[in-house]
This record gives C-alpha cells, sequence and structure tokens, in this order.
C-alpha cells in the first residue's frame, strides 16, 4: 500500500477505465489490477484504442485484460493503493488492488461471464453514498443485498444512469435473484478492509455485497 490514500468526490457518473495485467499462477491468474480513477474521467476513445497485447509485451505480464469502461455510481470514494501510479498505453493508471481471478475467469470474456456467481478482491476502500441520492441493488437467495458499484454500457450500449431504476426489467436473473432501486435517508457507507465480495450481473455491471459488517446498514427496504 501507498501511504496516503486516495479520495475522490463527485463520483457517481464517473467514467473509469480498468486493465488487469495477468500474470499465469497455479493455474489460474495473479492480476495487478489498474484504474484510472484519481486522474479524471476515463476517455472513451484513448482507452478503447489500447493494444491490450502490445501492452502485454511492453509490460512483461502474460496477458492484459481491459475491464470495459465503467460509471462509479457511489457518491465519494476512498481507495489505498496497492501501489505507484503507472502510465499505460498513454493513461496514467493507479494501481487499485491485487487479486488471484476465479478459477472460472475467462479471459476472452467480459465480467457477466461470471454473472450471479460471487466473488472476491482484496482492496481496502470506502464507498458513500450520499442520503436521498438511488442506489440500485440486487439481493441474492440468501438475503444478501448487493449494491451496484459500477455500471457499463459495453453490452447494453444505451445504457445510462437515468435508466437504472428500470434495469430489473433488462436482467434475466436467476430463481430467487431480485432487483430494486432505494433512496435511503441517511448516508449508506460501504467500508472494505482487506476482502470486497462483488458479483456482476448479465449485462456486466458490478455490486459489493453487504456481508461481513463492510456496510453500516441493509439499504434493502
Amino acid at each position: 500500500m501507498t501511504d496516503l490514500p486516495l479520495h475522490v468526490t463527485g463520483t457517481r457518473d464517473y467514467a473509469q477505465g480498468e486493465l488487469f495485467l495477468l500474470t499465469e499462477h497455479d493455474g489460474g491468474y495473479q492480476a495487478r489490477v489498474y484504474n484510472t480513477t484519481g486522474f479524471g474521467p476515463c476517455p472513451d476513445a484513448a482507452f478503447t484504442a489500447i493494444d491490450v497485447e502490445a501492452l502485454a509485451i511492453e509490460t512483461g505480464c502474460d496477458r492484459v485484460w481491459k475491464n470495459p469502461r465503467r460509471f462509479w455510481m457511489m457518491d465519494e470514494l476512498t481507495l489505498a493503493l496497492a501501489g505507484e501510479p503507472r502510465e499505460l498505453g498513454g493513461i496514467w493508471f493507479n494501481l487499485a488492488a491485487d487479486m488471484q481471478m476465479p478459477a472460472s475467469f475467462d479471459p476472452g470474456r467480459d465480467q457477466s461471464a461470471l454473472a450471479y456467481h460471487p466473488m472476491q478482491i482484496h482492496r481496502v476502500t470506502t464507498y458513500r453514498f450520499r442520503a436521498g441520492a438511488p442506489v440500485f441493488l440486487l439481493r441474492s437467495p440468501e438475503g444478501v443485498t448487493w449494491v451496484m458499484q459500477t455500471y457499463t454500457d459495453h453490452q447494453a450500449t444505451d445504457l445510462t444512469a437515468a435508466g437504472l431504476p428500470g434495469l430489473g426489467d433488462r436482467l434475466t436473473l436467476p430463481d430467487g435473484w431480485a432487483y430494486a432501486t432505494e433512496v435511503p435517508d441517511e448516508d449508506l457507507v460501504i467500508d472494505t478492509h482487506g476482502v470486497a465480495n462483488i458479483v456482476s450481473d448479465d449485462l456486466a455491471n458490478m455490486y459489493q455485497g453487504c456481508i461481513d459488517g463492510v456496510h453500516n446498514f441493509d439499504p434493502w427496504a
């Protein structure tokens, strides 16, 4: 970790790009996760233009996986950086996390390939969702609430923040899963110190689980 955490305000609907520098490890991949947050909203054209094969050769990793450009949905975040920033493909990134990718991870597909299958990532973050602003939620059959941390228009190319209240009608939810929009009357804080439980829906939007006391309250009504 670096000495000072990254703190960014005004992050709701803030575009960010992410690159996973992958190294083969124990039959899977170990990833260094780089994110543009902190260097301004991610430029779409420049991020799209990054050549992941050339970048793998340049950085000496086995493979580079480009996570489709996403939009944060909290109002502010604090992130303990895992190392020094780095310029990759002409864009500056912060080193956000290190993680072992799930055994089922396929670098030829986006995160919707693991839809509704929870996974874990090692990071230290605080997400604050301000009172009076909507939060977008999944509920799993076990009664766990999952709070949307990012959405993407990679698959649903017309998806914007304004369309998130109706997203449930566009998802193919497995039996026992539900989607809802809530407007909390107090700030929702998700404070993660080590392991974050995350899950994707089938349109590759990402959620963090209210698991192990990381949340100050459960926003599911």
